[in-house]
């Protein structure tokens, strides 16, 4: 059983009397250059567990590999150390350990045992994953018997298979490492289990709780790359990659505030940042989020390239029957309808629509908007009419409300007066 630790004395003390009572073979304790006293309160008050020390902060992903090459057993258990186990964390896991499984994920509720913090996976296309169901009440929910990717939070492995795919890869420090991992176990032959009577309980993400939210967000954005580019086969590959890099620059182009249909280009985005608005810093800052982590993937490009072929020299099962464990690939990850749109039509031209169509609840992109997006384009083509020649050449062409759309023109740009039209079609106004 590994844990991984980084300034976590206070929830050791709650973690490590859980793991005792299950009376497991053995607990190692990766600790991670802790400077709040962790090394001594793990030698003295539990001197039976096996203690590794880094010299400092390694992440998550890399202490975990630790811990797996330094155990002795047949199965390696994972459990964060801001969790407590349950009695029966183990007992019912295991059992589903045997034949093409490979990994158990637990079931992950909230310290009070209420609410779900993780109930199975789920992933969007370009690789932003979800833990499902958070923070539903237990009784409410369901479960799949078989799902993408483990939290990395709580889980079982074989410890052999997880070695031989490769473990987590330590390039992600943390985030999506657990997605990765399972992705690259349904793809060499092997699959995922989800256990919900195997329970542990969460305090919630106190280790990031102690970072800036940015550099949750840059690993977020990166390591989302990251798994798309290793894990596609290589039909997708060319279709989806090339895209995730486009709409990566483009979601930056949009938090950055920049009106490109006006001729002062940074006007606007000049305005607000000398207005001091936290808010609008924090999207500048999320902005720049996404080309610092598009930077650090090109720069990752030649060993990200050695990476894909080993992972695709192992595969075993191509994409089609790995896409429906994704549950949820048409997910909106921004919620801004330009954006919307040319994600829409770059997902028809390269047939993308197609890849996922029968794996929707609710079909294409285009067919998730239907007729409210062939509103919204109707709306758009005046907008984009008013724009170009309102101007010089009024009265615009008898509408209804074009007077207002006129004035927000003026005043806001097209881009905001598009998504001001959006609302009202969602909204039937």
């Amino acid at each position: 059983m590994v844990t991984v630790n980084w300034n976590g004395r206070e929830h050791l003390r709650n973690l490590l009397p859980s793991l005792q009572a299950l009376q497991c073979k053995e607990v190692l304790v990766v600790d991670n250059g802790s400077r709040d006293g962790s090394q001594e309160f793990v030698r003295k008050s539990y001197p039976h567990l096996r203690l590794i020390e880094n010299p400092t902060n390694q992440g998550f992903a890399h202490p975990c590999n630790q811990g797996a090459r330094a155990a002795s057993g047949r199965v390696v258990a994972f459990i964060n150390n801001d969790m407590r186990a349950d009695s029966g964390w183990l007992d019912e896991a295991l059992p589903l350990l045997q034949g093409p499984v490979a990994c158990v994920a637990s079931r992950i509720l909230d310290w009070d045992g209420q609410k779900i913090d993780f109930n199975g996976s789920s992933m969007q296309y370009l690789g932003f994953a979800l833990q499902r169901d958070l923070g539903r009440l237990e009784e409410e929910v369901s479960h799949q018997e078989r799902i993408l990717f483990p939290c990395g939070g709580a889980f079982l492995a074989d410890r052999e298979v997880f070695l031989q795919v490769g473990g987590f890869d330590a390039s992600y420090f943390a985030i999506f490492e657990d997605v990765d991992l399972g992705w690259r176990l349904w793809l060499s032959g092997h699959e995922v289990a989800f256990a919900p009577r195997s329970k542990t309980f969460h305090r919630g993400h106190a280790t990031f709780e102690l970072h800036a939210n940015a550099k949750m967000r840059y690993l977020m954005h990166r390591n989302a790359l990251m798994t798309i580019f290793k894990n596609y086969q290589e039909e997708n590959f060319q279709r989806i990659v090339p895209l995730a890099l486009r709409m990566a620059v483009k979601r930056a182009v949009l938090l950055s505030g920049v009106r490109k249909e006006s001729f002062y280009l940074w006007a606007q985005a000049r305005r607000e940042l000398r207005s001091g608005d936290p808010l609008v810093q924090d999207r500048w800052i999320d902005a720049l989020n996404h080309l610092v982590a598009l930077d650090d993937v090109l720069e990752k490009l030649p060993r990200l390239i050695q990476q894909r072929r080993q992972i695709q020299a192992l595969r075993k099962r191509p994409d089609a029957e790995i896409l429906d464990l994704f549950k949820d690939p048409m997910r909106q990850i921004v919620e801004d309808v330009e954006y919307d749109m040319e994600e829409a039509s770059w997902m028809e031209s390269l047939q993308l629509d197609q890849l996922f169509r029968k794996r929707l609840d609710g079909s294409s992109l285009q067919e998730r908007w239907g007729e409210k997006l062939q509103q919204v384009r109707a709306e758009l083509d005046a907008a984009q009419w008013l724009a170009n020649t309102a101007w010089q050449h009024p009265p615009a062409p008898s509408r209804p409300g074009l007077g207002s759309l006129l004035k927000s023109l003026r005043r806001h740009g097209l881009r905001i007066t598009f998504n001001r039209i959006l609302q009202r079609v969602r909204h039937g106004s």
